[in-house]
């Protein structure tokens, strides 16, 4: 997907458009780094490491679309967080389809003292370089934006299941989901396929609508939980100004305990999960 660039007269590097909701997003994610800092801290006291990982990670800063209001992105908002409470990560690994944005967001967190490896490949490819170079002793947390349903293939989760202690952040597009299932049902080709593989046999008999959008996100969290993850679930809709329906809150997680920590990130009104 094409993005619209500009350069931020803070530091002359390129900063990615974003939409107004991007900073909720990013709020999520602080948070729970936040109240998870204590398991973060007995890993790094035993010498195991804490690490970090996006395969979306744009170029490390944003700006309001149709506005020159820059913000920090999600890699930079992570990284401040661990400083902030003493946890900060022994291991970045941040992954973007352009090397353009690899270059500046690997500039932007080594000047704030960062160790950052940058992987400027496809999603699935990154994710599979990355694994490879995550140790077993070590306690992780990946966090994945991505734009569509299509660029993030269940493959993806496939590859970080590998890992013994591992937490996922997952934005899921409710949006694309609304727009792509309709036709999908009625047989035409689509990325939903990639996204959650013969999620049909699961919709058999249902009309498109809510109740055929909360089988599908079902479907493919039970597909994750076969892969040994403790906990799948949607957490919260985020909703845009006009009560639109954007994106599913959704954290994978091996050990339990993240679910604890999630409860706290999620203290919302969280009725009406799947939308109007």
């Amino acid at each position: 997907m094409a993005l619209n660039v500009k350069n931020d007269p803070a530091d002359g590097l390129p900063a990615s458009e974003a939409q107004e909701w991007a900073e909720q997003k990013h709020e999520h994610l602080r948070r729970y780094l936040h109240i998870s800092f204590a398991a973060r801290r007995k890993f790094l006291e035993a010498g195991g490491g804490a690490t970090y990982s996006e395969l979306f990670s744009g170029p490390g800063r944003q700006f309001r679309k149709s506005t020159d209001d820059f913000f920090d992105g999600s890699p930079l908002v992570a990284y401040r967080e661990s400083v902030r409470t003493d946890t900060t990560f022994t291991q970045m690994h941040l992954g973007d389809e352009q090397q353009s944005f690899c270059t500046a967001v690997e500039k932007r967190l080594a000047k704030l003292g960062a160790r950052v490896t940058t992987h400027p490949l496809k999603a699935e490819a990154a994710a599979k370089r990355i694994v490879r170079m995550l140790g077993d002793n070590a306690i992780n947390v990946a966090f994945l934006d991505p734009f569509n349903l299509g660029d993030l293939p269940f493959a993806i989760i496939e590859t970080f299941s590998r890992l013994q202690k591992i937490d996922l952040i997952i934005h899921v597009s409710a949006m694309d989901l609304m727009r792509q299932l309709p036709g999908a049902m009625g047989g035409a080709k689509t990325t939903l396929d990639r996204f959650a593989p013969r999620w049909r046999e699961a919709l058999a008999g249902l009309q498109p609508g809510k109740e055929a959008r909360g089988k599908f996100i079902e479907y493919w969290l039970k597909l994750i939980r076969g892969l040994g993850f403790k906990d799948a679930r949607v957490w919260q809709l985020i909703r845009g100004p006009t009560n639109q329906p954007l994106y599913w809150l959704v954290l994978v997680a091996k050990h339990p305990l993240a679910a604890q920590f999630w409860d706290e990130v999620g203290k919302s009104n969280q009725r009406d999960l799947f939308g109007g």
